[in-house]
C-alpha cells in the first residue's frame, strides 16, 4: 500500500508542491519509496495560472462540466486505486502569515499522527467545501507564504514526512484554529492595522489570509476570521 500520496499543483501557479518534488528527487530520494506524487492540474500548471475553468479545490462532487471537475474525478479514482495511508496537498499564499498545516478532521488518527510529527506550529481545521477533503479521509495540507519558499522549508517538509514514516513525534507544540467567518472588504477599510494571526478586537477574531489576491479579486471578502480551539 502506498504510504503517502502527494498532490501537487492543485492550483497551477502555486509552486510549493513542484519544488518539494524537485528537492526530494535531488536531496531526499530515499523518501520516494514511500511517497507517490500526482500533478493535480497539469493544464493550469503548464499555463502558470490558478485554474483553467474552475477552482479544482471547489470542484469535487460539484457536478460541474469543467476540466478541473474531470481532474477531481481522476484524483478521486487514484486515491481509491492506491488507498494511500495519508494524502498530502501543497499550497502557497500571497498573504504574509505563518506556515500552516490544514486538515478537515483533527480527530482522525492518521492525520493527527502527521500533525504531531510536523515542526509546523499552526494548524487550521476547515469544513469540507467541494474540496479534496471530501475524497481523502486521511488528509493534511501545507499552506505557506510564497516568500517562505526555500530549501530549508523543503528539507523541513521532508523531515516531517520521515518522522511520520518512523512513527516519531516533533518537539513542536501545536496551536489549532478554525474558521468562523469571512472578513469583508469594509472591515479591512475600517481597521487598516489588521495583521494576520494577531487577534483583532475590532473583528473579535484572528484575521488570516489578508493580502491573498485570489480572495480580493472575488470582491466579496478579503480574508478569514479564525478562533483558537482545543
Amino acid at each position: 500500500m502506498t504510504k503517502i500520496l502527494a498532490i501537487i499543483s492543485t492550483h497551477g501557479n502555486e509552486l510549493l508542491g513542484p519544488n518539494v518534488l524537485s528537492y526530494m528527487l535531488n536531496k531526499r530520494s530515499e523518501l520516494l519509496e514511500y511517497v507517490d506524487f500526482m500533478v493535480a492540474n497539469p493544464r493550469a500548471y503548464s499555463q502558470n495560472v490558478r485554474y483553467v475553468e474552475s477552482d479544482l479545490n471547489r470542484s469535487y462532487g460539484s457536478g460541474l462540466d469543467t476540466y478541473e471537475a474531470r481532474r477531481s474525478k481522476a484524483i478521486e479514482d487514484r486515491i481509491k486505486l492506491l488507498q494511500p495511508e495519508l494524502v498530502l496537498d501543497f499550497h502557497t499564499t500571497t498573504a504574509e502569515q505563518p506556515d500552516l498545516l490544514i486538515t478537515a478532521n483533527v480527530e482522525d488518527k492518521v492525520s493527527r499522527d502527521f500533525i504531531n510529527a510536523s515542526a509546523i506550529k499552526d494548524v487550521l481545521v476547515v469544513e469540507p467545501l467541494n474540496d479534496i477533503t471530501t475524497v481523502a479521509p486521511h488528509f493534511v495540507a501545507y499552506e505557506v507564504p510564497n516568500s517562505h519558499l526555500n530549501a530549508d522549508l523543503y528539507e523541513q517538509i521532508c523531515t516531517d514526512i520521515q518522522k511520520y514514516l518512523d512513527g516519531k513525534v516533533s518537539d513542536q507544540e501545536h496551536t489549532f484554529y478554525k474558521m468562523i467567518g469571512k472578513i469583508l472588504p469594509e472591515e479591512v477599510q475600517a481597521d487598516s492595522g489588521l495583521e494576520n494571526f494577531v487577534y483583532s478586537n475590532t473583528l473579535g477574531a484572528i484575521p488570516s489570509f489578508l493580502g491573498e489576491e485570489a480572495y480580493r479579486q472575488d470582491g466579496t471578502y478579503a480574508g478569514f476570521k479564525l478562533e483558537k480551539f482545543i
